[in-house]
């Protein structure tokens, strides 16, 4: 079966289905999506039957049923997102157990790599770039979510590699969230050891590369340009930089949050898909306590805490762990898309397993 979990990781990590929906036919991009859960059954029927996740599973069933109950939109469309992500969590868990290490690895390497082939031969006005993943927020976590994942490699040379790529990938995003985790992860790796301070040496050699980038192809980003500016030791404007930050966009939803506490507005009132916003929050946890309410809320923000305290207490011995969940729960406070982001669910599953794994591991050793 491993030609079935290679297909499944490939389609749902490199997000095949989404891009061939935008980029190639609507009808291509259903067919791949929907080819997902027929692997996945395929798999769940002729592999090893285990402990299912029943952190995910519950905290889907609250979300779903309490944000159902002020839903006025098609029911089919709750319907199918329903059942899409239970089957992503009760047969994808069993996937994402047998993943390893270096298998997510270079998953996450070639979806990075699909950033950088974007930047060189379909550079866009816009000025940043998401490869297959299409938003450059996402993208900048898929670099992210790598980049911490490097530090459990053993091979120095695949170690040099990842961070280069993740690095200069995540980079091209120009995502703000994507600069700030790499400084917070380059930080804790000088707890790791006082010689990862070299690391940052790096950082140079990244804006010397985005500078020939920008020779070749033209970044055309404002972001960019504040840099250089920086860099040349020019007068910098923040005004451009800050321009649409997160905290505007979280603070048009606070009202209606307030409004209904204990149950929330419905599915799809934060998703941007129903309601008076045409945009989403842009922050999973208001959208969770805005379409489904304080307990749901409570839930998911547990187990966000709950990654992030076990990770934490297994540093030593693995920190990339703690390392993408610090870089897993701060990009979720800028993006909205936790339940029907398969990827985004995949990366929670293999951290929540990775985390059972290595503390099972730990009491066993004498």
């Amino acid at each position: 079966m491993k030609w079935v979990k290679y297909g499944i990781l490939a389609l749902v990590l490199l997000n095949i289905p989404a891009a061939l929906l935008k980029f190639v036919s609507p009808a291509l991009g259903s067919l791949t999506s929907y080819s997902i859960f027929l692997l996945l059954i395929l798999f769940y029927l002729f592999t090893q039957k285990s402990k299912p996740n029943t952190f995910l599973l519950f905290i889907g069933f609250c979300y779903y049923l309490i944000a159902s109950f002020q839903y006025y939109g098609d029911n089919r469309i709750l319907i199918i997102d329903t059942i899409k992500f239970f089957l992503v969590v009760l047969l994808g868990y069993e996937l994402i157990k047998k993943v390893t290490k270096q298998e997510l690895f270079f998953f996450l390497l070639i979806g990075a790599l699909t950033i950088g082939i974007e930047t060189l031969f379909f550079p866009s006005h816009f000025g940043r770039y998401s490869g297959l993943y299409i938003n450059p927020n996402v993208a900048g976590f898929v670099c992210i979510f790598g980049y911490g994942l490097v530090w459990s490699l053993k091979n120095n040379n695949l170690k040099l590699i990842g961070q280069f790529v993740f690095s200069l990938m995540g980079l091209l995003t120009f995502s703000r969230t994507f600069i700030i985790l790499w400084i917070a992860v380059n930080l804790l790796s000088i707890w790791i050891s006082v010689k990862n301070v070299r690391i940052f040496v790096l950082g140079i050699g990244l804006v010397f590369t985005m500078v020939i980038i920008d020779q070749v192809v033209g970044l055309n980003n404002p972001r960019f340009e504040q840099l250089m500016a920086i860099v040349n030791n020019e007068e910098v404007s923040t005004t451009e930089i800050s321009e649409g930050s997160r905290t505007e966009t979280w603070a048009k939803f606070y009202q209606d949050i307030l409004e209904k506490p204990v149950f929330g507005n419905g599915y799809g009132t934060f998703l941007g898909r129903e309601g008076a916003h045409s945009a989403g929050v842009h922050n999973s946890y208001l959208l969770v306590l805005g379409e489904s309410g304080i307990i749901t809320f409570l839930l998911f923000v547990g187990y966000i805490l709950f990654l992030l305290a076990r990770s934490f207490t297994l540093f030593p011995r693995t920190p990339n762990l703690f390392m993408q969940c610090i870089g897993f729960s701060v990009f979720l406070m800028a993006n909205h898309n936790f339940f029907n982001f398969f990827y985004i669910i995949f990366c929670a599953m293999w951290l929540q397993y990775q985390i059972s794994l290595s503390r099972e591991q730990l009491a066993t050793q004498p």
